[in-house]
């Protein structure tokens, strides 16, 4: 691929006004039509995408695109609105959810508490017989009271893949759009797929395991400073820049991508989740890179 996306939930409907955006312009540069071309020959769906893009503009107006900027800018908006709208069921009717930048820190009954991430959606169920929460999007941070009695039941997260129960206090749970991940901070997860729900796999204290509906991968060592994310800060130490980009993404609304090539550099910093613009001007002052802003929506990241 040309370049890494932003998120594998970002719709080809969101990238397709993103680029008719950015390609209406005055001064699209050269760099910028290479970039647009390689996207475009990507995957037939993406030409179909901007074909409808560009069908619908056609349709509001039939004078020449350039006039009318402002007018680009609503249908771009009007698809992103549309875009929300498709989400699932689940998200939209889930007790708690998040939008784009947001962390919300939720106490549940028996004195546990969750930190909800950006873009995040949970159910919670709570009553004298079951401890769940059930993550339909995003990522959550799980802070377990320990159990006062053999009756009281275990304290469960579930994602579309599997299971997470706790033998300890403190673990993160993720559900991408491939898979899910859970990371111990504190003691020990047991976590089981959803397809062999009595099989589980204890998690220790520092380990990271990822699982889809009918596979458990093994543990691996998990990332340092894995919760950091919690108290609005991105730390690493010797990741790529597009493990880097993939993270700012969760907290930023628009497109924001990097060429395949940048994203082998490596980094070692703490970035502020909480400003990504503050963000990419760290990465951009330590690194040898070039972030291009368009319109508010679109960015785009390459080296200097």
């Amino acid at each position: 691929m040309a370049e890494t996306a932003r998120t594998q939930t970002h719709s080809l409907s969101e990238q397709a006004a993103e680029w008719a955006v950015c390609m209406s312009g005055e001064d699209v540069s050269v760099q910028q039509q290479a970039d647009f071309e390689a996207w475009l020959a990507q995957d037939k769906r993406h030409r179909e995408a901007y074909a409808e893009v560009e069908a619908l503009w056609h349709s509001i107006t039939p004078k020449k695109r350039r006039n009318y900027p402002g007018i680009k800018s609503l249908l771009v908006v009007a698809i992103l609105f549309g875009c929300l709208y498709s989400l699932p069921f689940s998200v939209w009717l889930s007790d708690e959810r998040t939008g784009t930048g947001e962390i919300r820190h939720i106490a549940l009954p028996d004195g546990s508490y969750l930190i909800l991430d950006s873009n995040s959606a949970v159910d919670i169920e709570f009553d004298a017989g079951t401890r769940r929460v059930i993550l339909h999007r995003g990522r959550l941070l799980a802070e377990v009271e320990p159990v006062l009695s053999n009756q009281q039941p275990p304290f469960i997260v579930e994602t579309r893949d599997g299971a997470a129960k706790a033998l300890g206090t403190r673990y993160i749970v993720e559900q991408t759009g491939v898979d899910s991940a859970v990371t111990v901070v504190e003691s020990q997860v047991a976590v089981a797929t959803r397809a062999n729900p009595s099989q589980y796999a204890t998690v220790q204290e520092g380990q990271v395991i990822r699982f889809g509906g009918t596979q458990l991968h093994q543990p691996e060592k998990a990332a340092p400073f894995a919760a950091s994310w919690t108290q609005s800060r991105l730390t690493y130490h010797d990741v790529s820049l597009e493990t880097v980009i993939n993270d700012l993404a969760r907290y930023r609304s628009g497109y924001l991508s990097v060429h395949a090539q940048t994203a082998q550099l490596r980094f070692t910093g703490v970035l502020p989740s909480n400003d990504t613009d503050a963000a990419l001007t760290i990465l951009e002052n330590a690194l040898p890179i070039r972030v291009s802003r368009y319109g508010g929506w679109v960015v785009r990241i390459d080296e200097r």
